[in-house]
């Protein structure tokens, strides 16, 4: 097995601890969303807090892998690299921008009271973090479309616009929601 052979695989596998971190954290999410009152909080909290322990790391080795794959290939001139690279860098913000979130609700789960019962629910239905994940995950497939398709720049770029758009168009019903429970408050 060549070296060579050990980075593609270690390129793959973030991928899909990529996308198992942020599937993870959207299941648990919608799950608690929908049953806000489980009485073992202290077990959801440890399996919310999971989710970023596999996507961070995985992010950081697709984009080691994959730039000295680049390189070594001398692919940095295709259009679907350097939009890949760009996407994951979008992406890796969107989360970092949302992990206080995360670890509020990881907390809250945590110190299960009274208290959480009552402010757990707004937490869990925050459409900034609902629209995060939709469009976080929408943007792993739009890469992956790339890495299927090594397509030039200009449909590159228009592949991950449409990625990007599909996530938030199913991200607009927390956002109609979320304006729902304020008018009624």
């Amino acid at each position: 097995m060549t070296s060579y052979s050990v980075l593609v695989f270690a390129h793959i596998a973030a991928a899909f601890f990529l996308f198992a971190g942020l599937l993870l954290e959207s299941v648990v999410i919608g799950f608690l969303r929908r049953n806000p009152d489980l009485a073992p909080f202290r077990a959801w909290s440890r399996i919310v807090s999971l989710a970023p322990r596999l996507y961070g790391p995985a992010l950081g080795v697709i984009l080691l892998s994959g730039g000295y794959l680049g390189s070594q290939m001398s692919a940095w001139g295709q259009g679907w690299i350097r939009v890949s690279l760009l996407t994951l860098l979008i992406i890796g913000a969107i989360g970092g921008s949302t992990s206080g979130r995360i670890g509020t609700i990881s907390k809250l789960l945590r110190d299960a009271s009274d208290f959480t019962a009552e402010i757990l629910p707004a937490k869990l239905n925050d459409p900034v973090l609902i629209a995060s994940g939709r469009v976080r995950i929408a943007l792993v497939f739009g890469v992956l479309m790339l890495m299927v398709g090594k397509l030039p720049f200009v449909p590159s770029l228009i592949i991950v616009a449409v990625a990007a758009a599909f996530g938030v168009i199913s991200a607009l019903p927390a956002w109609k929601r979320s304006a729902q429970r304020q008018s009624t408050i």
